[in-house]
């Protein structure tokens, strides 16, 4: 949590950090969202261990920087065109301001760095700044950053946040569910009421629209039958056409425009009679999902988890990435992932290392075991997002049911 911010710091010896903001008119890094409420815009955030954090913004972002909630400091306060005349580059020119924030601001000591620029640039500011400023020392953290430990746990209105974008999005996949109900059989394939085959392309343009309605955006979800729901992250051919009998893994991951949280699931269903071989497949994973949900503890560390859904799975018959790899068919990939401001963020379900990530409240991540045999155009996976509460229990937060067998309404 945020709270935690000052904690980590001291933790990791640090005295400040910088977070730079991308182009005010492009969308910013999750860092930046985090420290500044999702404001789009320029500028940098200067946090300081044990003092509020400070926006750093241009006057014509005033409104954006006024709604982050920070302390405000306006790039007016540093003659920009004076230190753009007096440097032969504009290499030079970053140099020069930033050496002269750090002196106002007194920022000094171990300093780590966050941003959304192109990585060149970046790496060519820092070997300047450390070459010119030798009371800083900038730093940087390859994995389980500051930022991305204190965002590891949710606080409450995050987590009000994430259930109501998880809310819009379960009714996004009602709806594509009411969708297929409504169409009709011809032969193998399902067609709409004008008789046209319904195609993968077409319920994603309807999921696109429904999104959009919901203030949702939506990316790229998958929505992938046969042989491709057996390949976790294919995403459907747009022009194929639904086919009674086969799987259709539906992985939808949108995030709300306003607070910039995601929600995760995954659904998988079959229009009309499943085959014995998928019924089976698709009860041994859904086997899996509630066992897994149901043993969950706070203070349990990760990697156990997905140990278990591979003995559960090797139980029942399944290659598991814990006895081969690279596996293609069966089990082949981890238990889940956290969630928030990105899809994948820290707290890791490992399939081969343990980074020692343990469940705690406020923690939010997905669930999701999945089978795949795309030599048999099968695949299925499930997946909710589970939220670990104050009182060390856990919930999912996706109130969408199960039921995966889809009836034609005629």
């Amino acid at each position: 949590m945020k709270s935690d911010l000052d904690r980590l710091m001291k933790d990791r010896h640090l005295d400040a950090m910088i977070v730079e903001g991308a182009d005010g008119l492009s969308d910013v890094s999750a860092p930046w969202k985090y420290l500044t409420r999702g404001q789009k815009m320029t500028g940098f955030v200067v946090k300081k261990r044990g003092e509020p954090a400070q926006i750093i913004y241009h006057p014509m972002e005033q409104l954006q920087a006024e709604a982050s909630g920070l302390a405000l400091v306006s790039f007016g306060r540093w003659d920009l065109k004076a230190i753009a005349k007096a440097s032969a580059t504009r290499l030079d020119a970053g140099v020069e301001l930033w050496r002269q924030i750090f002196r106002d601001l007194e920022v000094s000591g171990r300093v780590a760095w966050y941003g959304a620029t192109e990585a060149s640039s970046t790496i060519a500011l820092i070997d300047a700044l450390r070459k010119a400023l030798p009371t800083v020392e900038i730093v940087g953290e390859y994995e389980n950053s500051v930022i991305d430990a204190a965002r590891r746990t949710k606080d409450a209105d995050e987590i009000a946040a994430m259930e109501n974008v998880g809310r819009r999005t379960c009714d996004v996949v009602a709806g594509v569910v009411a969708l297929l109900k409504s169409s009709k059989r011809r032969g193998n394939v399902i067609v709409d009421d004008k008789g046209w085959p319904v195609t993968i392309g077409m319920v994603k343009q309807f999921i696109r629209r429904e999104c959009d309605a919901g203030d949702l955006d939506v990316g790229e979800p998958i929505f992938a039958q046969g042989r491709d729901a057996g390949i976790p992250h294919a995403h459907g051919e747009p022009d194929a056409p639904l086919v009674v009998g086969e799987p259709i893994v539906f992985d939808i991951y949108p995030r709300c425009r306003r607070t910039g949280y995601h929600h995760d699931m995954t659904r998988t269903f079959v229009i009309g009679e499943p085959s014995d071989e998928l019924r089976k497949v698709y009860d041994d994973v859904k086997y899996a999902f509630d066992t897994i949900l149901g043993e969950y503890k706070a203070g349990e560390r990760c990697k156990q988890y997905q140990d278990r859904c591979c003995e559960i799975f090797k139980e029942r018959g399944h290659a598991t990435v814990q006895e081969k790899w690279p596996l293609e068919e069966g089990y082949t990939h981890s238990l889940g992932h956290g969630l928030g401001l990105d899809v994948h963020e820290a707290l890791a379900f490992s399939s081969f290392v343990d980074r020692g990530d343990t469940l705690e409240p406020g923690n939010v991540f997905a669930l999701e075991p999945g089978l795949y045999y795309p030599s048999k155009n099968i695949g299925v996976r499930i997946e909710d997002t589970i939220v670990c509460d104050a009182d060390g229990t856990f919930r999912s937060i996706t109130p969408f049911g199960h039921e995966w067998v889809i009836e034609l309404d005629a």
